[in-house]
């Protein structure tokens, strides 16, 4: 059979394209990778070729011997239905981990997407991760996403928390929450790792002000997830475009309800205190506790001292509502002011020497303008002063530090597979 005839290749196409259709792929942005399933591989293998083994900067033991349906480096994401043997290939992994060669596509001596180390890097990772569950990986580059990491802080449950208040089936799809790392150079050792090491918790790496880092079973999910995070933010740009100060959110209490409909398990851990080492994360079906038994409706004091509640530092752009003070009722009633009684006292007027009358001439009767008769303009009362901005509206120019997620004191990585970043220099 030939590869574009298979299911998997029409999904990997379909996705590309749905991709390019809704903007996220500007030029020769974005990337995409399949693991293929051994039986997919095995339809198809007759088709393949024989090319020269290429070295790989790292060691993927995990991989080894595994096929990968890729994108092509320089190739944009509009041409990929339309001329996919260029834009597209698949390669193979020898059995050490420590090399790959072309098999199929790649028409016109065109390679693997400069990305090919963070795919292959944090492939393994998700692998792991989900034994062997985690098959796709999806790059794009989300223009509101991208606003939304120039204005808040990249600090990963700043940024989840900041994602979930806007949108319910962001938190519904993305259960795992958000990481955000330190911006790298595009297409660096550096940016796999750094990638890899926030994979083990999440498949969803915001890159900022650069793009979305997607993991999933299959390309309906990797897609569904990209386009859940770009909502919400698009829903978070818009909402703070406005230029007024927001208010309203969906609020800790809310959250609470909704994981303990859906079993989402948000308020029962603290999603950024993740498990490291040989430690496993519990599965949301033997997760349960005794606060799920609790009502629906909590007091927050007392859902704060449940077991992972959330006690995430609020992003900086959520502004809150200024209450304007209010006067104490006084015990005697006083009668209402008028509206003069309330305005400043007015300054004396000095009287003007009335002008002496000027000579009236006649007008035409077509040319008489009627004269309005003069009243005295009403008192109004003085505007009284605005409330001053609330300070979380002001805007913060000064660049925002990355903040790491927490782990514990000690603590090694599950993945010890990590590569060493090359100098500079070489």
């Amino acid at each position: 059979m030939k590869v574009l005839d298979t299911e998997f290749a029409r999904d990997f196409i379909r996705m590309c394209n749905d991709g390019w259709t809704f903007g996220w792929h500007e030029a020769n942005g974005g990337n995409a990778s399949y693991r293929m399933r051994p039986e997919e591989v095995a339809e198809v293998r007759t088709g393949f070729r024989t090319r020269p083994w290429v070295r790989i900067e790292a060691e993927i033991p995990t991989l080894a011997g595994e096929f990968f349906l890729i994108t092509a480096a320089g190739s944009h994401f509009r041409n990929i239905t339309h001329d996919p043997k260029r834009t597209l290939g698949i390669i193979e992994i020898d059995r050490t981990g420590t090399c790959w060669r072309e098999c199929w596509g790649f028409k016109d001596g065109t390679h693997p997407t400069s990305e090919l180390m963070s795919h292959l890097i944090n492939h393994e990772v998700r692998k792991a991760a989900t034994h062997g569950t985690s098959r796709v990986i999806y790059h794009c580059h989300p223009a509101s996403l991208a606003a939304m990491t120039c204005v808040v802080p990249h600090d990963s449950a700043v940024f989840t928390r900041t994602l979930w208040a806007q949108l319910a089936e962001c938190a519904l799809i993305c259960r795992e929450g958000v990481e955000v790392i330190g911006w790298e150079v595009p297409g660096s050792v550096d940016l796999a790792i750094e990638s890899a090491k926030a994979m083990e918790h999440t498949s969803v790496v915001i890159w900022p002000h650069h793009g979305l880092f997607v993991a999933a079973d299959d390309m309906d999910e990797a897609f569904g997830k990209a386009h859940a995070v770009e909502k919400a933010a698009d829903i978070f740009c818009k909402a703070h475009a406005c230029g007024l100060p927001g208010v309203s959110q969906i609020t800790d209490q809310d959250l609470v309800r909704f994981s303990r409909e859906y079993d989402l398990g948000l308020a029962r851990r603290n999603v950024y205190a993740k498990p490291y080492g040989g430690a496993e994360r519990p599965k949301a079906s033997s997760a349960r506790d005794a606060a799920n038994d609790r009502p629906a409706t909590v007091p927050m004091e007392e859902i704060l001292r449940l077991p992972g509640a959330f006690s995430l530092p609020v992003a900086s752009s959520a502004a809150q509502v200024v209450e304007p003070e209010v006067a104490p009722t006084p015990s005697q009633p006083q009668p209402e002011p008028t509206p003069l009684q309330s305005r400043p006292e007015p300054m004396p007027v000095q009287p003007q020497p009335e002008p002496a009358p000027m000579p009236t001439q006649p007008q035409p009767e077509s040319a008489s303008v009627p004269v309005q008769p003069m009243f005295e303009q009403p008192a109004f009362e003085q505007p009284q002063p605005q409330p001053a901005q609330p300070q979380s509206m002001q805007p913060n120019m000064q660049p925002q530090p990355h903040t790491a997620s927490t782990q514990p004191a000690g603590a090694q990585p599950a993945y010890r597979f990590y590569p060493k970043a090359r100098s500079r220099t070489s």
